[in-house]
């Protein structure tokens, strides 16, 4: 097993453990904030994060910030990505490609962040619309692409979204 694979099965493994402790995740879901994100260092440091390392801290804060926001709504299917989250965010409510042309700014203002720190900061409002319209959200796959965040899993967020579906 790849030693990113171990990261994010510890970290998966962890935040399942904890679940269902309110203190734990609200120390978690301070992860979206800069201001008070230190809450979270004590788990990420048990949990197998160096906290020291800018980079590895802040994809640790994303995700277990997002599965505390959205209280473990999570999805195991490998194509769900964050561009099928938005998709679904988009079209969600019935209206079908003219709703996906009203969230499209949005989306591609993910798609121009170049670094796990600034895309870190505009996945927080669409984590937190998932939460609130019960949209699962695959969180090994989030780990791997904030991971390896690169122009290849901008490609594969973008075909996602803008996906033809079968009629």
């Amino acid at each position: 097993m790849r030693s990113d694979n171990k990261r994010i099965e510890r970290l998966i493994i962890a935040l399942e453990k904890h679940k269902d402790d309110r203190g734990v995740m609200a120390d978690l879901k301070r992860g979206f904030s800069d201001s008070t994100a230190d809450r979270t260092w004590p788990y990420l440091s048990k949990w197998g994060c160096d906290i020291v390392n800018d980079r590895e801290r802040i994809i640790y804060q994303t995700v277990s910030a997002a599965y505390a926001v959205t209280k473990g709504c999570s999805t195991d299917k490998d194509n769900y990505n964050i561009g099928t989250v938005c998709r679904q965010l988009a079209i969600g409510d019935g209206r079908g490609d003219k709703k996906l042309k009203t969230f499209e700014a949005r989306f591609r203002r993910l798609l121009t962040c170049s670094s796990v720190d600034e895309i870190s900061g505009h996945l927080t409002g669409i984590i937190r619309a998932a939460a609130a319209k019960n949209i699962a959200i695959n969180f090994k796959r989030l780990f791997k692409d904030l991971w390896y965040y690169s122009d290849n899993v901008k490609l594969e967020w973008a075909s996602e979204y803008w996906k033809v579906e079968e009629p």
